[in-house]
């Protein structure tokens, strides 16, 4: 399997100089605030400037489409309601627009997948699987994030059945206060102890594999990742 996408990321040196210049205080702000280099910045600003120039350049950002090009051939990430509640978690996080990704929030995606550290994928992920916005994980939410991913060869209430297993042993695991439901608090413990749990509702994040073939086309030293 091939993971990441082919990256054109040549360019009119004037042109590059110019975008540099213009978003040099954006630059310094961005490489004090993310797990970037000025380089690494800089090069993640020329890839938001060739992307947002294959749309509609009246526009301030990427559009939510266009971003969800990048998480599916750039990252690899395939399942098409949660890249939508990807995108959501993002924006409702850095931007004003419901359809649009800014400068800041794009670097600030890229900072979390190609460098997050574990609380940062904490938040990030319970974000994406808090359907209902109101900071719990319930069954009805369990079962929607979770009735795509396990496949049965039996009937639809066979599937089901499945599901709901997968509820009990999931929560079992991490609804550590017993109220019935998987707050962030049940969340982030369980992660912090169990890493491996952190996608348990389905993949929000990209693979290592796929991170390192997309950072590789972009940065000088993908080895230090």
């Amino acid at each position: 399997m091939s993971y990441g996408m082919t990256l054109d990321l040549s360019m009119d040196p004037m042109e590059e100089t110019r975008i540099k210049k213009k978003y040099y205080r954006l630059i310094k702000d961005l490489t004090k605030k993310h797990h970037f280099n000025q380089m690494e910045i800089e090069s993640l600003i020329l890839i938001f400037h060739k992307i947002r120039k294959d749309g509609d350049m009246k526009l301030p950002g990427i559009t939510k489409n266009q971003f969800l090009d990048v998480l599916h051939n750039g990252f690899d990430m395939t399942d098409d309601a949660l890249m939508d509640r990807i995108f959501t978690a993002l924006e409702t996080a850095g931007t004003v627009h419901p359809t649009m990704i800014s400068m800041e929030t794009w670097t600030s995606a890229m900072s979390l997948f190609i460098k997050g550290t574990l609380d940062e994928k904490i938040d990030h992920c319970f974000a994406v699987y808090n359907l209902m916005g109101d900071g719990m994980l319930g069954r009805d939410s369990m079962f929607h994030l979770l009735k795509k991913s396990l496949i049965s060869s039996g009937s639809d209430d066979d599937a089901e059945e499945s599901v709901k297993d997968m509820i009990e042993i999931i929560t079992k695991k991490m609804d550590l206060d017993r109220d019935g439901k998987i707050s962030y608090s049940d969340f982030k413990q369980t992660v912090t102890t169990q890493p491996m749990l952190l996608e348990s509702f389905g993949q929000c994040l990209p693979s290592r594999m796929a991170v390192h073939a997309f950072a590789s086309t972009i940065f000088a030293e993908p080895g230090k990742l």
